[in-house]
């Protein structure tokens, strides 16, 4: 498999794969479930807010249509945080580990962790487009609680690549409040797209079982 890296409209890094000589996909039927764990960065503030997040999701796949059921706790509180399924089709995807901080900032960033869990292939948004286009919109943003709680239920279609290889992909939730002042702000993220780093960096991680 060869696979190329591109940059499309609004900074979003994609990848495409292309596969010589194999089957075509089709689209898959039945219940998935990940376990969301900790992406390992480390606080530059001991008040940092938004590090340890923790969770669980199940999916529910007929043909192309997903309904997603996705909880999280541990989150920035009254933030919104952009969630995905991130992979690269017919590959490996893992989450990422420390080895990752590739510049010793103690951080994880979206760009960092590309190698470990792919592009973005959809996004779980709470209405509108759930495509890689809409994957940095924070207005479509799941918003946690004032605990830092987030509960997201949608039904939506989705790619039918992705549809046949769900169980090989994983969900990430992004954002975090870094310096605790209730809003996303400070450096901007190494995407491009005039976005801070707290809004866009991953937090949680999970395969797709």
């Amino acid at each position: 498999m060869k696979i190329r890296t591109a940059k499309i409209a609004g900074g979003l890094l994609v990848a495409a794969a292309f596969v010589v000589a194999t089957a075509p996909v089709f689209a898959s039927a039945g219940a998935f479930s990940a376990s969301l764990a900790r992406v390992p960065n480390k606080a530059p503030h001991a008040s940092s807010s938004g590090l340890n997040v923790t969770g669980s999701a199940t999916l529910t796949l007929s043909g192309v249509n997903l309904t997603a059921h996705i909880t999280a706790s541990g989150l920035s509180p009254n933030l919104p945080h952009l969630m995905h399924i991130h992979g690269v089709i017919g590959a490996q995807n893992d989450c990422p580990s420390k080895s990752a901080d590739s510049n010793g900032d103690g951080l994880i960033d979206t760009l960092e962790g590309l190698p470990f869990y792919g592009p973005v292939l959809v996004t779980f948004s709470t209405s509108g487009d759930t495509s890689p286009g809409a994957a940095f919109n924070l207005s479509a943003a799941v918003v946690a609680d004032s605990s830092g709680n987030l509960n997201y239920t949608r039904t939506f279609k989705i790619p039918s690549d992705v549809a046949g290889d769900l169980g090989n992909l994983h969900i990430v939730i992004h954002g975090a409040d870094l310096n605790r002042n209730g809003v996303y702000d400070g450096a901007l993220s190494s995407l491009g797209m005039g976005i801070p780093l707290e809004a866009e960096l991953p937090v949680s991680c999970g395969a797709i079982n």
